[in-house]
């Protein structure tokens, strides 16, 4: 308690005595403007106590009553015996204070004032039924003393009897026909009780009583609004703001509206304290109409991120004093972190770009777009992080948190987040325990909904935290009630404008920021060029790691197969003359087997031809397609006549040379050079002729000019082996090996069986 001598608060405040509650607060903000609390403190101070004192009307009120002094007469003891006590009190003697009024109330047992006072000294240290008996004392002697009634009501609220608190409040309005507080007692207490309609008819009665001040029906306007708003009859609540702005014009009493403004922020003091945040902001944007000039009466969002370099110099010199304070400057790991994320993306977006240029597999469109989508990806986050390790080794901050006055200020290098106190709401501690082991404590709390935990090393440490912000939290709302929050020292640090800056996002951003969204797109564009300028490399890659692995390779199938996938390459004329040099080869083989002498040696010309064809077409099949007309024939030769061209070509160009099918394998070695065409049909017999087995013999691929025409060949069909015999004939007409000899090349059921007869 403070031991000075109690001095008269008009005189600090420099205000008459009738003052009323707009020209106190006037007072009040000018004596701070001229004495701020950085640089008179003591003054602050007692300027402080004064305003609290006078807008408080209960403490009013005593204070007047105490300082009445006549000029002479008993009262003017009494009065000083009442001084004596309440100077006791402040100094902290409470026995002492309490004796002098119990001393007092002996001698004179109807001094109702000494009564009132012993009985709020009760209340206020929280002996709530020795209050009451006090005020059940007074009201025995003068059962129609209003401020009895009021101060027994408020007693039995403290004790949870509401129904003979509402009961005492409705004797109080009725012994005091014309007092506005017994009405608003009242009416709190019957919105206590879940009776809100009674209590809003309670505050619109209030408003016509006898005497009643303009400023007091505007105060119980409010109040009605108010409670609209916390019990959710917002359009109820709407009506009555539109018709509060027009009682108070733009042309209206200046300092009225700004006291309205004052009342508007109580209400929303009081809707805050209820958690209910956005009734509360509703009430301070409505109120900004009449006291735009207040820095504290503004709507309060429930989180505000802002850049630091978007802060003002006297945020930056308050954030500077609290990392210097708390001890959040940069340390290893502000930036560790940022380093490791940057090494890590920077990693993944090399080893991409690398496998982009270098990789050896071939790729397609799709393969393209989902390296150009990656390297744009990693590329954009790659950049984010590179810029995010620069401002944190460039951030004089580091990572901490903070309470200011008004705000929880969560600092993280180069922003910060503000959570508004107003907002707080359910504040837990959580100890976290490893194996047995305290590891730290979580301080989890909402702000408006939205949950914030903040882990804290130390109980204690955590326990003082959190006491703070409590402690802030009803500080913040109290002054806000009060109308003093303007006052508060360090408010200028988070001016409200700052945060009312805030996008729809809630950030306030600096020009240049950590990371724009043109700035990622920039980076993503950088790494879909970077894949675009690797596609040609890369496809040289593929194609000199393809002929690498083939030129190691003999054969003809390998180098056919690279000058079918890449016959634009820069190796494809060496592949062409490796290809020309193993025909060469074969060409050699064909004259040597097939010499002049031959019987076959008129079939040179259509295996050069073949051959030819490969070295065009860049193939080696040959497909046998054979094709039965009209009802079929049940003799299938098509997989003998595969074999048999096998054979035959084998025999005359070489082993691997050519592969022949029937047209439905060996799709890697691509198209067919050469397909030979075989419909087999059976001509009806005649009366004299027997039915006869034809086949219409084709080639298509090779050159015109080569010596395999069409070719329509006859057999006997009752014989069984119709089709060696066809097949002899083809080979005879195109002088084909196997035409002197007769050797069966088609290896038929009869002919087998005539193989293995002894």
């Amino acid at each position: 308690m403070n031991n000075e001598p109690r001095q008269n608060p008009y005189e600090v405040l420099g205000v008459p005595q009738d003052a009323d509650a707009r020209t106190i607060k006037k007072a009040y903000f000018e004596r701070v403007r001229q004495n701020p609390p950085e640089t008179h403190p003591d003054e602050f101070r007692r300027l402080r106590e004064a305003y609290e004192l006078l807008s408080d009307p209960e403490a009013r009120q005593a204070f007047d009553a105490s300082a009445a002094k006549p000029v002479d007469g008993p009262e003017s003891a009494n009065n000083a015996h009442l001084q004596e006590a309440i100077n006791l009190f402040e100094a902290g003697d409470k026995d002492g204070g309490r004796k002098v009024l119990t001393t007092l109330l002996t001698e004179q047992p109807d001094f109702h004032d000494a009564r009132l006072l012993l009985g709020r000294h009760f209340f206020f240290e929280g002996d709530f039924k020795q209050a009451l008996a006090e005020y059940d004392a007074l009201l025995a002697r003068a059962p129609d003393h209003w401020q009895g009634h009021l101060q027994r009501g408020w007693a039995l609220i403290r004790l949870e009897q509401l129904k003979e608190a509402a009961d005492a409040f409705w004797r109080a309005g009725k012994h005091g026909p014309s007092e506005v507080g017994p009405r608003v007692a009242l009416a709190d207490c019957l919105e206590a009780m879940g009776q809100v309609a009674d209590s809003l008819k309670v505050l619109e009665q209030a408003q016509a009583l006898p005497g009643v001040s303009r400023m007091d029906v505007l105060a119980l306007k409010v109040r009605r609004i108010a409670t609209m708003l916390e019990h959710g009859q917002d359009a109820d609540a709407a009506k009555e703001l539109e018709k509060l702005d027009a009682e108070l014009p733009q042309d209206a009493d200046p300092e009225l509206r700004r006291w309205a403004g004052g009342q508007l922020s109580a209400a929303a003091a009081h809707l805050f304290a209820q958690q209910k945040s956005q009734g509360a902001n509703r009430l301070l944007a409505f109120g900004r109409r009449f006291n735009p000039e207040s820095a504290t009466e503004v709507v309060y969002p429930t989180r505000v991120t802002l850049d630091v370099d978007a802060l003002p110099a006297v945020t930056r010199e308050w954030l500077h004093s609290e990392a210097e304070r708390i001890g959040g400057w940069r340390t290893p790991t502000n930036w560790l972190t940022p380093a490791g994320f940057t090494l890590a993306f920077a990693t993944v977006t090399g080893l991409m770009l690398a496998h982009c240029f270098l990789g050896t597999a071939e790729r397609s469109v799709g393969d393209w777009v989902w390296c150009a989508f990656f390297s744009a990806l990693f590329s954009a986050c790659t950049y984010a992080v590179v810029r995010y390790l620069m401002r944190a080794l460039a951030s004089p901050y580091g990572t901490f948190n903070t309470i200011h006055p008004l705000h929880l200020v969560q600092v993280a290098i180069d922003r910060i987040t503000v959570w508004p106190l107003v907002h707080l709401q359910d504040l837990h501690l959580v100890n976290h325990q490893q194996n047995g082991v305290y590891k730290h404590t979580a301080l989890e709390m909402k702000f408006n909904g939205q949950p914030v935990v903040l882990n804290v090393r130390g109980q204690k440490t955590a326990e003082g935290v959190a006491q703070e912000l409590i402690a802030r939290h009803r500080r913040v709302l109290e002054l806000l009630g009060r109308g003093m929050l303007d006052a508060e020292s360090g408010v200028e640090h988070l001016p409200a404008a700052l945060l009312a800056s805030a996008d729809q996002e809630g950030h306030v951003r600096a020009r240049d920021g950590i990371v724009s969204w043109p700035q990622l797109l920039a980076a993503a564009c950088v790494g879909v060029l970077l894949v675009g300028v690797s596609v040609w490399p890369q496809m040289r890659k593929v194609e000199e790691y393809a002929w690498t692995r083939v030129a190691a390779q003999p054969g003809l199938s390998s180098m056919l197969t690279f000058l079918r996938e890449y016959p634009e390459t820069r190796f494809a004329p060496q592949a062409q003359a490796r290809v020309d040099a193993e025909l060469a080869q074969v060409r050699a083989r064909l004259e040597a087997r097939l010499d002049a002498n031959s019987a076959a040696a008129p079939s040179r010309a259509f295996f050069a031809g073949l051959l030819d064809a490969m070295s065009r077409a860049h193939g080696r099949r040959v497909t046998v397609a054979w094709e039965a007309s009209g009802d079929g024939w049940k003799d299938d030769p098509s997989e003998r006549l595969v074999a048999a061209w096998q054979h035959m070509m084998d025999e005359v160009l070489g082993q691997g040379v050519v592969v022949v099918d029937g047209g439905r394998g060996a799709a890697r070695e691509g198209a067919p050079v050469m397909t030979l065409r075989v419909r087999d049909m059976l001509a009806p017999a005649s009366e004299n002729n027997r039915a006869l087995r034809v086949w219409a013999v084709s080639q298509e691929g090779l050159a015109q000019g080569v010596p395999a025409p069409a070719l329509e060949l006859l057999a006997d069909a009752a014989d069984p082996r119709a089709s060696e015999v066809l097949f002899h004939a083809w080979v005879d007409r195109w002088h084909l090996p196997g035409a002197g000899g007769r050797r069966p090349l088609l290896f038929t059921a009869s002919t087998l069986a005539q193989e293995v007869q002894p």
